[in-house]
């Protein structure tokens, strides 16, 4: 947020109102995010009705994998090439194709279309996972969460603008990139492992968790029913072949 008044207030020259326009990139990519959101929901709701109504939080993983990635590709999408306008036709990025001022408004602009996806999705699916994740802690899980998002949210305007004047716009958002890079893969991690984790927590009930294992149970007795049955089968068989064999 703090980049968008330096790039087109003191970059691009726009006024204070006439800059605040430049949101709309963002807003327009949140506005397609909550579309895909709603469109994937009957799919999740099929899902969960198959599964007895048990939550799997991380079914709500998928789209924060996107987000994450579209991410970072809004903070920095390209090395920079040497010809700007090289850089507008093919590789539109906000911190490097707004510090100059030589490359046409839109282009910075249009970056917000990845970055506004990449909050909405990763927001929402998140604070998803940690309600399906706690159930009834939920609510205390998120109020830690929101302490903890608030605490950088207050911090970093404190320094912000000192940054991105001292390192530059280009190589303070390419800071702020890799660290959204490395972060990325997060939701992977957890799509992978969430479960093993959430079964090691006390604050995390994990419903599909014990109904995963009384399945895995209930297979498994069925299994050695059925072998058993076939035990006693094959015996009755062979004394009927011995009690023919006598008559």
């Amino acid at each position: 947020m703090t980049a968008y008044a330096l790039v087109f207030q003191g970059v691009y020259g726009w006024s204070s109102g006439v800059s605040g326009l430049a949101y709309f990139g963002m807003i327009a990519g949140e506005m397609i995010a909550f579309v895909v959101v709603v469109l994937s929901n009957p799919s999740y709701a099929k899902k969960l009705k198959a599964n007895n109504n048990i939550p799997v939080p991380e079914w709500r993983l998928p789209i924060s994998m996107v987000g994450g990635v579209l991410f970072s590709g809004g903070l920095f999408w390209y090395v920079h090439p040497p010809d700007p306008i090289e850089t507008a036709l093919i590789c539109p990025r906000f911190g490097w194709t707004g510090y100059t001022g030589n490359i046409h408004w839109i282009v910075p602009v249009l970056s917000g279309l990845f970055t506004g996806f990449g909050i909405f999705s990763i927001f929402l699916s998140l604070l998803n996972y940690i309600v399906d994740a706690y159930l009834m802690f939920a609510a205390s899980a998120i109020a830690a969460n929101t302490f903890m998002r608030s605490i950088f949210g207050g911090i970093f305007p404190l320094f912000a603008t000192q940054m991105f004047q001292g390192m530059g716009i280009q190589w303070a958002s390419t800071l702020i990139g890799c660290v959204a890079v490395l972060l990325a893969p997060m939701p992977v991690f957890f799509y992978l492992y969430g479960k093993k984790i959430r079964a090691k927590s006390k604050f995390a009930p994990a419903p599909d968790i014990t109904q995963d294992n009384k399945r895995d149970e209930e297979s498994a007795g069925s299994e050695e029913s059925s072998a058993t049955g076939n035990g006693h089968t094959a015996r009755e068989r062979e004394q009927n072949k011995e009690g023919e064999k006598q008559d």
